[in-house]
């Protein structure tokens, strides 16, 4: 049966103008972020007459004032063209073609966000184990977006549940017969990271909500099919094939640049985010020498033996070693002093300065008596003894409740 283009409604024409511009503007824009990054600041200087020249660009965060100014730049060229489309093209046509071919180029973005967000979960890379430094922060001290971070990378499989999920959704968008269920995972998927990002002050609420919006549009065009088939219990045809690959090399060649695309996901995914992410950091990279979260027992400095007074800002409370080259110093008063810190295992030393002042330099020689470590050193003409006990991770009822399918009584602590 050969497949008749129905009009569409000028309504249709018109959201499908804005969005397919804008979703087309948002991935290319990608492919320039270096031109953006001269046009968004000078946008921002002179047309929005912002007071603060940006200087930060995208890093971790994805809510700078750069992103957002980005942003209304890709909506304020979409809606130009929207208008400039509108003004040309005022005839009762149908988009199918163009609504197919900006799909596929969306489907595509989605999929490779999916997959790559997806592994880095289910490789427990993007959220993972609570540090040793935030084993001993109070929970109050903690930031909304770091309880949520610790909530999922807590469990290991959980995160690995959460990225599968991903990865699923992902994996049928890549395919026309199954694109429908792929949007439809993808935007629960995205709504949930949206609900995250939202409510626990996530910095990437842009690019979280344009993802969910992607997904809507890609439903958008079977909207009335699923309203019948999932509310209304009324029959649903299926959706006609639009053939767009008439000649046979056409065809083979979709084919060979698919099969590559998928080939390139799961090579990505697994070898490049997940082998080499879990050696390099996550759980299966190398410790250093001193490995341990430290409890300091004893302190003395110049000879004079230093009370662990809660209200001490130079007394040791706490030596955090997780990262080569890095530590955490947490004081009495509970304050954090991060440190540059290198062991030398041949002499039995360490040089650490704090980053705040390199000029504050100094070495200790250590000796390990199993569990302690014992330091011994000048720091900044001071003399310094510290004794410090390793203490085991299964001492934190986080680390040792463990699961259980039988609970008596719940154990909320």
């Amino acid at each position: 049966m050969e497949y008749t283009a129905k009009n569409w409604t000028l309504g249709q024409r018109i959201l499908f103008r804005f969005f397919g511009s804008f979703f087309l503007i948002y991935i290319l824009g990608g492919f320039i972020a270096g031109l953006f990054k001269i046009i968004v600041p000078w946008f921002g200087s002179y047309i929005l007459q912002l007071k603060r020249t940006i200087t930060i660009f995208t890093n971790g965060s994805g809510d700078t004032t750069y992103d957002y100014v980005t942003m209304l730049l890709y909506v304020s060229l979409a809606l130009m063209i929207t208008f400039i489309w509108s003004i040309i093209d005022r005839r009762e046509r149908s988009y199918d073609r163009f609504y197919y071919w900006i799909g596929v180029l969306v489907r595509y973005f989605l999929a490779l966000n999916m997959f790559v967000y997806g592994f880095y979960k289910v490789f427990h890379l993007q959220m993972s184990y609570p540090n040793l430094s935030q084993l001993i922060q109070p929970l109050g001290d903690k930031s909304p977006m770091g309880l949520a971070w610790a909530y999922v990378g807590f469990s290991k499989g959980f995160s690995f549940f959460t990225g599968a999920a991903e990865i699923v959704a992902g994996f049928f968008l890549l395919f026309r017969k199954s694109a429908v269920l792929g949007a439809i995972l993808t935007a629960i998927v995205t709504l949930n990271i949206v609900a995250i990002n939202l409510f626990f002050d996530v910095p990437v609420k842009l690019f979280s909500i344009t993802l969910f919006l992607m997904s809507v549009f890609l439903l958008a065009g079977d909207f009335k099919r699923l309203l019948d088939f999932f509310v209304l219990n009324r029959f649903t045809a299926a959706k006609p094939h639009i053939v767009y690959f008439k000649s046979k090399w056409m065809e083979i060649s979709r084919i060979v640049l698919k099969s590559l695309f998928i080939g390139y996901l799961f090579y990505n995914g697994i070898m490049l985010i997940g082998i080499r992410g879990m050696e390099a950091y996550g759980d299966q990279r190398k410790k250093p020498a001193l490995y341990g979260l430290y409890d300091a027992e004893l302190m003395i400095k110049n000879g004079d033996t230093i009370p662990p007074l809660i209200t001490d800002t130079g007394r040791w409370r706490n030596l955090v070693i997780e990262w080569d080259r890095n530590a955490t110093l947490k004081m009495m008063n509970d304050s954090l002093k991060y440190y540059s810190f290198t062991t030398d295992t041949l002499n039995k030393a360490i040089d650490l300065y704090p980053y705040t002042d390199s000029t504050y330099k100094g070495r200790l020689t250590y000796e390990t008596d199993n569990n302690y470590l014992i330091l011994r050193g000048h720091i900044k003409g001071d003399s310094l003894l510290i004794r410090l006990k390793r203490r085991e991770l299964n001492t934190f009822r986080l680390m040792n409740r463990g699961f259980r399918w039988i609970n008596e009584y719940p154990y909320n602590r």
